[in-house]
């Protein structure tokens, strides 16, 4: 076990002559020999390089499985949630405001709060045009035009429905928005490049909206410099769309508390 963990070379060694880090990797070794059936991790990779926690986060998830332990994880670290459960519980406050599966909690966000704590680019203030019977909404905002949006809502949670004339949020996966190239592509926004850095595969960007804020962690695959002014292509699929007060969007169903929670 010691080996499955990366502390073989240490095995003549007390725990209190380890670092931390890898005093969380014997504790885990400890908990998983006890075959106790149910194991609670409290963050147990907070205080592990980045490399290590890749690695120790794929040997968790295999050593629970093989043993057939039920595994209770908590994490502040979204990117670990999705890897490892096979259900994820967002936590508000200490009140339980969305449980499914990862591809729900992050492709159906029950609340604004599931929506920011499962990564975000940005949020823009909208006003609603009207909303078809098909459920999709139509928003504007000054100096935007938007494609029809979908509700905030879905599978676990009932989809919003909102009012002509009401304020919104409009939350952006970064997944929700490019940089638009050649005149052929529809483009939605507009904006100033503020930041950009390098990430191997392209390029992250942050952009600023005049009079809407910044968006961050927006992809290009060529590099842009600061400064440079930006079309802006949004991906409703990437896009949710939450009343902008509690109370200002009715959902229908069961659950429908846990949709208006700011």
């Amino acid at each position: 076990m010691l080996d499955r963990v990366g502390l073989a070379e240490f095995a003549g060694r007390y725990p209190n002559e380890l670092s931390g880090g890898q005093q969380q990797r014997v504790a885990l070794s400890r908990a998983l020999i006890a075959d106790t059936g149910l194991i609670l991790c409290d963050e147990p990779l907070s205080n592990l390089d980045a490399d290590l926690r890749d690695r120790m986060r794929v040997e968790i998830s295999s050593l629970v499985r093989e043993v057939g332990a039920t595994t209770v994880y908590i994490t502040h670290d979204q990117a670990e949630a999705f890897a490892l459960a096979d259900k994820v519980g967002v936590l508000e406050e200490g009140r339980l405001v969305q449980f499914g599966s990862p591809e729900d909690i992050y492709f159906h966000p029950a609340t604004p709060f599931v929506a920011r704590f499962t990564g975000l680019a940005g949020e823009l203030r909208v006003k609603i045009v009207g909303q078809a019977d098909d459920g999709l909404v139509e928003v504007t905002a000054p100096g935007c035009s938007f494609p029809r949006l979908r509700a905030a809502g879905g599978p676990g949670s009932p989809a919003v429905s909102f009012e002509a004339g009401a304020d919104a949020v409009l939350a952006i996966r970064p997944t929700g928005v490019s940089v638009a190239r050649g005149g052929s592509e529809e483009r939605h926004l507009t904006g100033r490049v503020a930041d950009v850095a390098f990430r191997g595969r392209g390029y992250e960007l942050a952009i600023d909206l005049p009079g809407h804020g910044r968006l961050t962690g927006v992809f290009a695959r060529h590099r842009t410099v600061r400064g440079e002014e930006v079309a802006l292509r949004l991906e409703p699929d990437g896009c949710h769309l939450f009343p902008a007060d509690p109370g200002a969007g009715t959902a229908s169903g069961a659950g429908a508390e846990r949709v208006r929670v700011q």
